[in-house]
C-alpha cells in the first residue's frame, strides 16, 4: 500500500517557496489558500478512487475525464510557437534573443513529455498503458467519456495558451506545472493502492502501469518545469519591457483551480452515488 502525509496544498506551498520574486509567491500561495474548497475536491476524489473496483464504464470516464486535465503538449507547442513568432517578427537582435530564449525555456515542458532522451516513448503512451491494465481494451479513450467539464477545461487550457496574451498563456503554463507536481504526488499512492487492493498485478505489471504517474513525481519533473516557465515569463517581459502582471497571475491561478474544482465535482458526482448505492447493497 502507498501512502504518503503530505497534502496537496503542502506539495503547492513548497514549490511556491522556490519562487524568489515574492510578489509572484504571494500571488500563488494567496490563490491556493483561497481555493480550500478546490483542494478538498481534489482529495475526496483521490480518497475515493482505491475505494472500489469500479466498473470499465466508470473507470473510462474517470481516466479520460482526468487525463483532460493534463497532457497539454500541443498547447505548449503553440505558445513556443507563438513567442518564435513574435521574435521571427522583430528586427532587434537582443528583443529577437530574449523572445526566442523565451520560446525555448516554455518547450523545454514537453520534453519528457514527448519521449526525449527517453527512446521516444511519450507520456501519451504510459497513460495509455495505466488504462489498459485497468481497463484492458475497453475504448476508454473514446470522447463520450470525458465528462463535458473536463473538456471544457482542456479548452479553456489551450485557448489561454494558443489565444489569448502571452502573459496569460505563460501564466497557465506556470501554475499547470506547480499544480500538476502536486496532484502526481497524490494521485501516485491513490493509483498505488486502487491496484493493490482491487487488482492482482504481477511486481512487473505494477510498476510498468503506475509509470506514467511515477515519471511525473520521478526527479522532480514537474518541479524543474515549473521553473523554466518562470524563465520564459522573465525573458518575455524583459524583452517586451512589461512588468509581470501580478493580478492577472492571480486571476488565473484562481480560474484553473475553480476549473480543476468542476471537473473534480463532477467525478465525484459520478462516483459518491456508486460508492453510496453498494455501501446500502453490502448492508442489505
Amino acid at each position: 500500500m502507498v501512502t504518503t502525509n503530505k497534502t496537496l496544498t503542502n506539495y503547492i506551498y513548497e514549490l511556491a517557496g522556490l519562487v524568489n520574486d515574492e510578489e509572484l509567491k504571494s500571488a500563488l500561495i494567496e490563490s491556493v489558500a483561497a481555493s480550500s474548497d478546490v483542494i478538498n475536491k481534489v482529495e475526496r476524489f483521490f480518497a475515493l478512487l482505491p475505494s472500489y473496483k469500479w466498473s470499465k464504464e466508470e473507470l473510462s470516464q474517470i481516466l479520460s475525464s482526468w487525463k483532460a486535465t493534463h497532457l497539454k503538449m500541443l498547447a505548449i507547442y503553440g505558445l513556443s510557437c507563438r513567442l518564435q513568432r513574435l521574435a521571427m517578427a522583430t528586427e532587434d537582435t537582443a528583443t529577437r534573443a530574449q523572445l526566442m530564449l523565451a520560446s525555448s525555456h516554455n518547450a523545454e515542458t514537453s520534453y519528457e513529455d514527448l519521449g526525449l532522451d527517453f527512446g521516444g516513448e511519450t507520456h501519451a503512451q504510459l497513460f495509455h498503458d495505466l488504462a489498459h491494465y485497468l481497463v484492458g481494451d475497453f475504448p476508454w479513450s473514446l470522447e463520450k467519456y470525458c465528462l463535458p467539464r473536463a473538456s471544457e477545461f482542456r479548452g479553456w487550457i489551450y485557448q489561454n495558451m494558443v489565444v489569448a496574451d502571452i502573459q496569460t498563456g505563460l501564466f497557465t503554463n506556470m501554475f499547470s506545472e506547480i499544480y500538476n507536481h502536486a496532484e502526481y504526488s497524490v494521485a501516485l499512492g491513490a493509483f498505488g493502492n486502487l491496484i493493490d487492493q482491487q487488482y492482482n498485478l504481477s511486481p512487473v505489471e505494477r510498476e510498468k502501469a503506475l509509470q506514467y504517474v511515477h515519471v511525473h513525481v520521478a526527479d522532480e519533473t514537474e518541479v524543474d518545469h515549473f521553473l523554466v516557465v518562470v524563465k520564459a515569463l522573465n525573458a518575455y517581459c524583459e524583452a517586451t519591457q512589461t512588468p509581470i502582471d501580478y493580478e492577472l497571475a492571480q486571476a488565473q491561478i484562481l480560474q484553473y483551480l475553480r476549473g480543476i474544482g468542476q471537473v473534480m465535482e463532477a467525478l465525484l458526482n459520478l462516483m459518491e452515488p456508486q460508492k453510496n448505492a453498494r455501501e446500502l447493497a453490502t448492508v442489505a
